[in-house]
């Protein structure tokens, strides 16, 4: 029997799982919820990451173990999570006869000659990374939504309301945002922003909820907003400084190559176009890779070993 391998990228919105053949070829795919357990909890997540995983083999007609499952979630950033995960994997059916937990953004780097330079992770949160050809492996970023993900959907939703409601206060300057968001949410009024913040998701804020507001952002940026346009640089420049500072522990012997996924960065040209700008000014870049499917790339690599 053909040798099937899948897999998984599972953020902080939604959870894809693609299916390859031997030749990396696609023959299937699912799609699920959000897998960051950091976010939802763990049994959720990992229910999430199965049914990714089913949906992708029900479409490729597939019936048996797979031979290898390489799984990358958001969250995943020490080895205790990796423990957990793993653990709570085989309460349920064997997925596959090879499961690989590692965290999201070590899918990214396989879109990257020898799987080696910099990476950077900017949808739903933000993390950058890199791995050197001696292995090393470093990152920034990546703290979470209460004091860290700069320049992610969830920061720019938060950066966003609090210059709408500083606005709304006089302790701000005026700002498209204020109106942006209200019509979003279909409210007569800021006072009501409360309520839909801290008043959703199971978890208390619904982070996906908050990182949708950044579309906003450019929106009124376009249409000349100066509190989003200063949003939009303070983002390039806490990206491009957390990307500086994985360069700085690594060692190239040439400029690396920089792989870059995420919705955010990828729907929105102006922004990564300010980011690359922005980062070649601080330090030598080689070939910029945009990682558009981060499941399908990791599931070629096993594939491909």
């Amino acid at each position: 029997m053909a040798q099937i391998f899948v897999g998984v990228d599972g953020g902080g919105s939604k959870t894809s799982a693609v299916v390859v053949d031997e030749q990396g070829r696609e023959i299937g795919r699912g799609v699920a919820g959000a897998s960051n357990y950091q976010g939802i909890g763990l049994e959720l997540a990992v229910n999430h990451v199965r049914f990714a995983i089913q949906s992708a083999l029900t479409s490729a007609n597939y019936y048996d173990l797979p031979d290898h499952i390489l799984i990358g979630v958001a969250g995943v950033d020490r080895p205790q999570d990796q423990v957990s995960w793993q653990q709570a994997l085989a309460q349920g059916p064997q997925l596959a006869h090879n499961v690989e937990v590692v965290g999201d953004f070590e899918l990214i780097l396989y879109g990257l000659p020898d799987h080696t330079g910099l990476g950077l992770i900017c949808g739903t949160g933000s993390i950058a990374f890199g791995r050197d050809g001696r292995g090393k492996k470093t990152r920034s970023g990546g703290w979470g939504h209460f004091f860290g993900d700069e320049g992610s959907g969830v920061w720019f939703g938060r950066e966003a309301l609090m210059a709408s409601v500083k606005a709304s206060d006089g302790r701000g300057p005026r700002t498209l945002l204020l109106d942006l968001i209200m019509k979003e949410w279909n409210l007569t009024t800021p006072a009501n922003f409360i309520g839909e913040v801290y008043g959703s998701g199971d978890h208390g804020i619904d982070n996906t909820k908050i990182a949708r507001l950044s579309r906003l952002v450019f929106q009124a940026a376009e249409s000349g907003d100066d509190v989003a346009r200063l949003l939009i640089r303070n983002a390039i420049n806490e990206l491009a400084l957390a990307i500086k500072a994985c360069d700085k522990n690594l060692f190239f012997d040439r400029p690396p190559g920089l792989a870059i996924t995420g919705g955010l960065i990828l729907h929105s040209p102006g922004f990564l176009d300010g980011l690359i700008k922005r980062l070649r000014g601080m330090m030598s870049v080689g070939e910029v890779v945009r990682v558009e499917d981060p499941a399908l790339t990791g599931a070629q690599a096993i594939a491909g070993r």
